[in-house]
């Protein structure tokens, strides 16, 4: 057969568990529902056991035919029409869903074996043979990426780094040593799409040796990040008890009894990370504010940020439960007073993580997700190799009330800096000192220790302000080495400072610091977000490749 017998098969792999084809459809679309798939009378030559569903549907008038069709009269009578097409095609011991036209829209995502193709790219894709990434930032940034490339290139040439990002879609080659047909370029998201000639005895041999792939190879080094992230299915008692636990720790003394998580290893989570983040769909430049709305009640925010929606939500009456989450409607207006996106709930707008030392959860885009204990366990492994120097600099406790932000006057960061060098000659303080870089200002550090550390020093608040905190001190470092004249700025503007520092300053930057302040008994690094812990990995590798040595601190807030 030639290439235009070839048809793109996009295919789903079903639970383990579900037996009834049926349970595969939304309820409208199950044979007792309003819109019931037909199924086909089959004909020779297929394979044994294999069944097909087929309806179409006719959508009324398309918007832009109604619109013109005052100009054009012929466009009064067009039509849209649909079709939907899905083929149970069983494999092994297990069942795909294969759709054409709109097939997939009639499947119950629940029944759906999440991330299958994405599992089947990480163990097979040809790293060096990729097309498109797709992804989304799971921390306040929520920043969602799509990068294309017409010709086949390798993963690193991609510029991007991949780990901590929640991978919605990659496009790419398999590797040499997975046998299968011609298949051209392979999507992976959950479902794995491939153009084949229309032979469905080949298209049940190659999802065949992808179930293979799947369950007997080992994900390959460059694309283990896929498999971090295990979603959960949305009506489970876990996910219930998640949503519990949320509104617990969003609407704190408001929240009602029926927040209080009934599973008992769900209620002794901690809470790591709650931000609030906007959705795909919204252009953040467009936007002037952020409607909330329950009911009859409405409120605007001023910034995309958690306090000002507990502000908003402080003027709402009566207690909140795990139902508000979807109850209260959000949406982004723009400078007109347009909708600048879809009034969608509350749950989709935030960024919520919690764990213990065995698990962690995480929720974004509306959607909840298990942290694979491999990937947290390799994780925390590698953050245990970053010196702790603690003990070594001595840094002063942080007392919350004595270094508050107040305006008008030295505070906050500011002056915590200024305190931890009095009576101490082994540190000077450069927080206020930026020197010029190619347009930019930098500074090179907050404090300098006489044994050569950067010190960057932070409060911990939340993911932000750690992202921050650990591009500092990467950003200082790196331009230390690559700028010569901003490194004979800052040996002038240390030996100003002490001339004791001098040959200190000129060997810099041989040793980085990132001093975090954290309450009551938070380890460092150990208690941070799981995508802090990624970020901090990703920086300390960077630093590392400079020849340049990482440690953390840890300071004590009161």
């Amino acid at each position: 057969m030639g290439e235009a017998s070839k048809l793109r098969f996009n295919c789903y792999l079903l639970r383990e568990d579900i037996t009834d084809l049926q349970k595969a459809f939304r309820f409208q679309y199950r044979s007792d529902g309003r819109a019931p798939m037909q199924e086909l009378p089959s004909g020779a030559g297929i394979p044994e056991g294999c069944r097909a569903y087929f309806s179409s549907k006719r959508d009324g008038e398309p918007p832009w035919a109604r619109s013109l069709s005052q100009f054009f009269p012929y466009l009064g009578d067009v039509k849209s029409v649909s079709h939907r097409l899905v083929i149970f095609l069983p494999v092994s011991n297990r069942t795909f869903a294969v759709c054409f036209g709109y097939g997939s829209s009639t499947l119950e995502w629940s029944r759906i074996e999440a991330n299958f193709g994405l599992r089947f790219a990480s163990r097979a894709y040809n790293t060096l043979a990729l097309n498109e990434i797709r992804s989304r930032r799971i921390d306040p940034s929520a920043r969602t990426q799509s990068i294309q490339i017409p010709n086949r290139t390798g993963l690193r040439e991609f510029d991007v780094e991949l780990e901590g990002e929640f991978i919605r879609r990659v496009v790419g080659e398999l590797d040499e040593g997975v046998e299968t047909s011609d298949l051209g370029a392979v999507v992976a998201t959950d479902s794995i799409a491939f153009k084949l000639e229309t032979d469905l005895h080949e298209v049940q041999r190659v999802l065949d040796k992808m179930l293979d792939t799947v369950s007997q190879k080992e994900t390959t080094d460059e694309l283990r990040f896929i498999d971090s992230l295990e979603p959960l299915r949305s009506k489970s008692e876990l996910t219930a008890n998640l949503e519990k636990l949320l509104a617990q720790s969003l609407f704190g003394d408001r929240a009602t009894k029926q927040s209080a998580p009934q599973d008992e290893d769900v209620a002794a989570l901690e809470p790591y990370l709650l931000s609030f983040a906007p959705p795909d769909d919204l252009t953040v430049e467009n936007v002037h504010t952020i409607r909330v709305k329950r009911g009859d009640e409405v409120g605007y925010m001023d910034e995309m940020r958690i306090e000002s929606l507990l502000r908003t939500l402080s003027s709402f009456r009566g207690r909140f439960g795990p139902t508000a989450l979807k109850d209260i409607r959000v949406m982004a207006v723009d400078s007109d007073g347009e909708p600048a996106s879809n009034s969608t709930p509350l749950k989709n707008w935030l960024i919520f993580e919690a764990g213990s030392d065995e698990k962690r959860y995480l929720l974004t885009l509306g959607k909840w997700f298990a942290l694979a204990e491999n990937y947290a366990r390799q994780l925390d492994d590698d953050l245990a190799g970053i010196e702790d120097v603690t003990d070594l600099l001595q840094l002063k406790e942080w007392d919350k009330e004595e270094y508050k932000e107040k305006s008008g006057e030295i505070s906050g960061e500011t002056k915590y800096n200024l305190d931890q060098i009095a009576g101490r000659d082994d540190l000077v303080r450069l927080d206020t000192d930026t020197i010029p870089s190619l347009g930019r200002k930098i500074e090179a550090c907050d404090l300098l220790h006489a044994d050569g550390y950067l010190i960057h020093v932070k409060k911990y608040s939340d993911s932000q302000t750690l992202s921050h905190l650990f591009s500092q001190g990467y950003v200082a470092a790196q331009t230390l080495t690559d700028d010569t004249e901003y490194r004979h700025a800052f040996i002038e503007k240390v030996e100003g400072l002490s001339a004791d520092f001098t040959d200190v300053a000129s060997k810099a930057p041989q040793k980085v610091t990132f001093a975090i302040a954290v309450e009551g008994d938070r380890e460092i690094p150990s208690s941070l977000p799981t995508f802090s812990k990624v970020n901090l990995r990703g920086f300390v590798r960077k630093l590392r490749r400079m020849q340049v040595h990482p440690s953390l601190a840890r300071i004590q807030m009161l």
